[in-house]
């Protein structure tokens, strides 16, 4: 069993994306209706909703959500999912330091807290998430100056600042409205990032390419 996590331990954020979006899915069957941009809409709306709304204990008109069980399991599969990621992100790097580790040890604590975005402390969780992410993110740039792979280096920093984008949107309002769909596109380039991060490391791996310390 240890020897199997070992050889199959870079592919868990994909098992995990696979999971939340198989979850999600049949949550947003199961949403009843209502967003931030029309609380009599019905239905989930990828324009209008936001993931979360997914986890709401209520709608925005105050009925029960039936959606929020499954939507729950589908977050707690994207949290494995990040936590799984910034545990197997430095290894993109030949050279192990301070800044790796920093950048999983950190990263991986952010992605803890993330766990409790169900919860009534929501607004602080994203919050916490965002400037916590941030910091994190700050030494893995530093290492990437030197990175070989300039088309990753392009998509990791414009996953970074969409997502910026995306939580500025969200504390302060402005273009409040297209922020549900924007966030479904950073999402989207967010897992493309995340899925190729794993099969680097996972080829990484099976060439049994050594990372000193």
């Amino acid at each position: 069993m240890i020897e199997l996590i070992k050889n199959k331990y870079p592919y868990f954020p994909i098992f995990g994306l696979i999971g939340f979006l198989f979850f999600f899915v049949i949550a947003t069957t199961l949403y009843p209706g209502g967003s931030v941009n029309d609380f009599a809409s019905e239905g989930y709306s990828y324009f209008h909703n936001f993931i979360c709304d997914l986890m709401s204990l209520n709608l925005p008109e105050g009925a029960e959500n039936d959606a929020r069980p499954i939507a729950i399991i589908a977050h707690l599969m994207l949290s494995f999912a990040m936590i799984s990621f910034f545990y197997i992100l430095p290894e993109i790097f030949t050279k192990q330091n301070a800044n790796t580790r920093f950048i999983r040890a950190l990263g991986m604590a952010t992605m803890f807290i993330f766990i409790f975005m169900f919860t009534d402390y929501h607004d602080l969780v994203v919050t916490l998430t965002g400037v916590l992410g941030s910091i994190t993110l700050i030494p893995f740039f530093l290492e990437l100056i030197n990175y070989e792979n300039r088309l990753l280096k392009s998509l990791a920093y414009l996953c970074f600042g969409l997502s910026v984008i995306v939580f500025l949107s969200y504390e302060t309002k402005i273009a409040f409205y297209y922020t549900p769909i924007l966030q479904k596109i950073t999402f989207i380039f967010d897992s493309i990032w995340v899925v190729w991060v794993s099969l680097i490391v996972a080829s990484k791996k099976s060439l049994s390419i050594p990372i000193s310390t």
